[in-house]
């Protein structure tokens, strides 16, 4: 990706019209970062998201989506991704940085938590995100449930 491409992208509010391109997202990152058993929890998530959900565009194109909430005074990261081709281009880190902004503009928001798999959870800790419990097969064969937490005094947005 050439180094003017992030100023090309959009990251704007989930639309209905947008589920086709998440769930083909979704499928681009089976089975490594997602197993096949989750795709119909994450049909179902689209059809009615709850908190906030947002779409990344490159183009005219939905290349990676998120979202978070707010649960009993902590901030939740929920169904982020990338496409599978569009790995390593910083876009993930654009989505990631929105995401802990949008929660961390409420003052009560102190903490982040999410779970995600030991193929990604290198790259939240790299922007301050902490282990908290690690679950072998929690999302699926081969596929660990990691639990992290960031704290507001620990966010890295520049790494």
């Amino acid at each position: 990706m050439s180094p003017n491409a992030l100023a090309t992208i959009q990251i704007r509010p989930y639309l209905a019209s947008d589920r086709q391109a998440c769930l083909a997202i979704f499928r681009s990152n089976m089975p490594r970062y997602f197993d096949s058993s989750e795709l119909p929890e994450f049909d179902a998530f689209l059809e009615q998201p709850s908190g906030d959900y947002f779409v990344v565009e490159q183009g005219s194109a939905v290349v990676g989506c998120g979202g978070c909430y707010i649960r009993e005074g902590k901030g939740r990261l929920s169904w982020g991704m990338v496409a599978r081709d569009c790995h390593g281009a910083a876009l993930g880190a654009s989505l990631l940085a929105w995401r802990v902004n949008h929660l961390f503009l409420r003052p009560e928001t102190a903490e982040i938590t999410i779970d995600t798999s030991q193929h990604t959870a290198g790259f939240f800790a790299r922007y301050g995100f902490r282990t908290t419990q690690q679950i072998s097969d929690g999302f699926g064969p081969g596929i660990d449930q990691i639990s992290m937490s960031l704290q507001r005094d620990d966010w890295q947005p520049e790494n």
